[in-house]
């Protein structure tokens, strides 16, 4: 008898993932902007939004201040792409 085979599991297939895959943010729920529409391509790291908060165990995350209502919101990695929300930081 043969034994069953076991996939590996696969990485970033969770609801972040899945949410970006259908064009939407995972943070606001807006569509994603459009690939093309400005260079270089805006990504979350770049964005005005993009905060740091203090979490309960008092370790900082990255959230977007456009989150859904609601909704504590992901953690925000950099490289993100933008939802039709971004703006883009001022220079320093």
């Amino acid at each position: 008898m043969t034994s069953p085979t076991i996939r590996p599991p696969v990485i970033g297939r969770g609801a972040i993932r899945i949410e970006l895959d259908r064009g939407i943010h995972p943070a606001t729920l807006k569509p994603l902007l459009e690939p093309g529409t400005t260079t270089p391509v805006p990504r979350c790291g770049s964005c005005i939004f993009l905060v740091e908060r203090l979490v309960g165990d008092g370790t900082a995350r990255t959230k977007c201040a456009v989150k859904a209502q609601r909704r504590r919101g992901p953690d925000i990695k950099p490289d993100f792409p933008a939802c039709v929300e971004f703006r883009t930081t001022p220079a320093a």
